[in-house]
């Protein structure tokens, strides 16, 4: 990617001045930070095209992690969704592999793996292992473990999850998103709010 901007710009060089404030949620840590710490992209030839513009390597003010920004690209990118507590091992690594294919630009894996986890859900809250997807949404929604009025959301799991597997299509980020998010909040409901109550609400 770095290589392919000099191609582009020939002109581009590392700056050793300060480099402009930016916002952005940091890959590593997940912390949403502003930073004028790092090494600002600039122009050859004192050219000064670049000066406002927040392009360039910041280090997050949070774990001092370094993260390129460049005309819309992020690289590490921003994992989106929150870490849920208290989920099983196995249903867990699903869950954190869709958020880092986010994070890659990887919307469509994002949505397969979404579709996976809510399969690796059901099977651990008591629906038998080799059920069809959509037996597994039916019995999600049946027990009521996705949460009251979700049946709308849940469906577009299943809609997205066939059209990835059926059709040639891509899913788009805002797909990508609405996906994690539910399955954020499914995760929270049965897992980490559980266990919240069942510690008096001291969940360290």
């Amino acid at each position: 990617m770095i290589d392919n901007l000099y191609k582009a710009n020939p002109k581009n060089r590392w700056g050793d001045e300060q480099i402009k404030e930016h916002g952005y949620v940091c890959g590593y840590c997940g912390y949403e930070v502003s930073s004028n710490r790092g090494m600002p992209l600039c122009l050859i030839e004192g050219s000064s095209a670049l000066k406002n513009r927040p392009y360039g390597v910041y280090i997050c003010t949070h774990c001092h992690m370094p993260t390129f920004i460049y005309d819309g690209i992020q690289a590490p990118g921003n994992r989106f969704g929150a870490p849920v507590k208290n989920v099983p091992e196995d249903v867990n690594d699903v869950y954190e592999e869709a958020r880092s294919s986010f994070a890659a630009g990887a919307y469509t894996g994002v949505v397969l793996l979404c579709r996976k986890l809510l399969m690796h859900i059901g099977t651990d809250l008591g629906a038998d292992p080799g059920l069809k997807f959509i037996q597994y949404v039916n019995y999600l929604n049946d027990n009521h473990y996705a949460g009251a009025r979700s049946d709308d959301w849940v469906d577009q799991i299943r809609q997205f999850g066939n059209q990835a597997n059926h059709e040639i299509k891509i899913n788009t980020r805002e797909e990508a998103q609405r996906i994690i998010k539910f399955c954020e909040m499914i995760l929270k409901l049965n897992y980490e709010y559980p266990s919240i109550a069942s510690n008096n609400g001291n969940n360290n």
